[in-house]
């Protein structure tokens, strides 16, 4: 029998988002003495990766326009190592979900899969990048700075992984894991990165961070030589206003939906508390006895990499999973264990029972359990009513938001309440 859950909502400060685009992109700019006349009559690459980063669409549309406005021809390009299963045209796929297109950005969109090496590093590892952008002029990098879902280190996800990973589309990318696990992630990506940036015409990135409720907070333009100082600057800002589950300890955790658009790993690690990657560390907490996931996202294009985390999932998930591009991008990232495949059950009814039965409680309608819409979403929760008395009720930072309700299904055993936004909604 499944517990009775409740809304709740998570109230903890957070900066404020982002205002208008174009000019803190000009303030930015502006900040940093940028020279416009260094686009003035060149093809200019603009980076773009395969992540969901809050008003990516307008942050690109308006770089477009200053690099225009300075008199260069911009050009849109793919950095997303082998994401959009290693091809170029599952690439071009994977940035139109993301609304990024032509007609969205005011640029064209330039794909390709294929490498060559750009050099070596310090330590010997050969770094492969993409082709395109060594015909260009000029290249402006555009990229959050979060924590990485696999490693902790100075610098994790930001541009330097954009560079090393990204533009090193597949051959680079299996190159940069394979070599991280002797030397360690966050070495080989810089010194992967170091390396092409002499080989690149690199003249500015635009970090963003993103604030706990992933509204943006910041877009901060930056010079090549100060990528590595700033990116470990703004790292730790982004690790010392963090916010994860509201418990360190649950029984089951649902998680509405999965997908390269939320995180690398389909659902955030350090969130979930499971890595799963030879070498690295697992997260002492949250320790979660089960975790089942109900959907992808469709801008996943079925990569369903992140869902040998989970234990349950459904046949209608199964049915979602193009199992080249999961293995693909497993496999190029050192996790064959990321790619697995869970117990899949029937229907929603039935991967929810098996969760909450299948960690030895004497009565499966006390558990505590915890149902998000992905790792990214943890403003709003729904949790069980026993989880919310026996560890949230005096919590200063927890709103209880309505009743108790009850599960509910329909003839086909899917759950009737689903995430639309920040609402629990009946579908």
């Amino acid at each position: 029998m499944l517990p009775k859950m409740l809304l709740i909502r998570q109230n903890r400060p957070a900066n404020k988002p982002v205002g208008d685009m174009r000019e803190t992109i000009q303030k930015t700019l502006q900040n940093i003495q940028f020279d416009p006349t260094v686009l003035r009559g060149r093809k200019v690459g603009i980076a773009v990766g395969s992540r969901g980063i809050s008003r990516m669409v307008e942050i690109v549309s308006n770089v477009v326009k200053v690099v225009r406005d300075a008199g260069g021809q911009p050009v849109i390009f793919a950095a997303m190592g082998c994401h959009g299963d290693g091809n170029a045209a599952g690439q071009r796929e994977m940035l139109r979900s993301l609304g990024i297109y032509e007609e969205a950005v005011g640029a064209p969109v330039e794909t390709c899969a294929e490498t060559t090496q750009y050099g070596v590093t310090e330590s010997g590892i050969p770094v492969y990048g993409n082709t395109l952008p060594l015909g260009y002029d000029a290249v402006i990098l555009i990229n959050r700075v979060k924590m990485h879902t696999d490693f902790e280190d100075v610098t994790e996800s930001g541009l330097l992984k954009l560079l090393a990973i990204g533009v090193g589309n597949p051959t680079g990318c299996k190159n940069v894991h394979s070599n991280a696990l002797r030397f360690g992630y966050g070495r080989v990506i810089r010194e992967t990165a170091a390396v092409m940036l002499k080989r690149l015409p690199v003249v500015a990135g635009f970090m963003l961070t993103e604030n706990w409720k992933h509204e943006l907070d910041r877009v901060e333009a930056v010079l090549p030589e100060n990528f590595v100082e700033r990116e470990i600057d703004l790292l730790q800002a982004v690790k010392d206003q963090a916010v994860k589950l509201p418990v360190s300890k649950a029984d089951a955790l649902i998680i509405g939906e999965i997908g390269k658009n939320i995180s690398g790993t389909g659902m955030d690690t350090k969130v979930v508390g499971r890595i799963r990657i030879i070498g690295q560390k697992e997260p002492e907490t949250p320790a979660i006895g089960r975790i089942v996931v109900l959907d992808i996202t469709e801008a996943s294009h079925g990569n369903a990499i992140g869902i040998g985390l989970a234990d349950y999932s459904t046949m209608a998930v199964h049915d979602k999973i193009n199992i080249h591009a999961t293995s693909l991008n497993a496999y190029s990232s050192m996790a064959p264990e990321q790619g697995c495949l869970p117990c899949f059950m029937l229907d929603d009814r039935e991967a929810l029972n098996a969760a909450v039965e299948t960690v030895g409680l004497e009565d499966p309608s006390k558990a505590h359990v915890l149902y998000i819409q992905d790792t990214n979403s943890l403003e709003y929760l729904a949790v069980s009513e026993a989880l919310y008395e026996d560890a949230l009720r005096e919590d200063p930072s927890i709103e209880k938001v309505g009743e108790p309700f009850e599960l509910q299904f329909d003839e086909r055993g899917s759950l009737l309440q689903r995430w639309k936004g920040k609402k629990l909604v009946n579908l």
